[in-house]
């Protein structure tokens, strides 16, 4: 499924895409007619190379239709309920690993700082 045109990306910009961007809802169909883990790269090579892994990961995060794995992503319609539970894992155990990190820094700079 080609990418339309007007999605080309620009120069690097912020990437907060609501879930009804046009993106998105792109990524989303393109995950549901090609039911399985889809790569990145394969992603990008999807849109005629006019999606970063970044924008890629942008538009993912912002569809809650769409999980990413170490295969890369998938829509949730076809995961398992294992590949689902593994998603929601792996982010739980980031936020908590990123809180543990903003109360050293908190914690540090109150030392230095006072």
């Amino acid at each position: 499924m080609p990418m339309p045109l007007q999605y080309r990306e620009p120069q690097l910009a912020l990437f907060n895409f609501p879930p009804t961007d046009k993106r998105v809802r792109w990524l989303e169909l393109l995950l549901i007619k090609a039911p399985g883990w889809r790569s990145a790269a394969r992603i990008r090579k999807l849109s005629g190379n006019r999606l970063s892994d970044r924008r890629i990961r942008a538009l993912a995060s912002a569809s809650p239709w769409i999980i990413s794995g170490q295969e890369g992503y998938k829509h949730l319609g076809g995961a398992t309920a294992d590949e689902i539970d593994h998603a929601a894992n792996w982010l739980e155990s980031q936020a908590k690993k990123m809180a543990d990190r903003a109360g050293h820094i908190r914690r540090s700079a109150h030392r230095r700082f006072g």
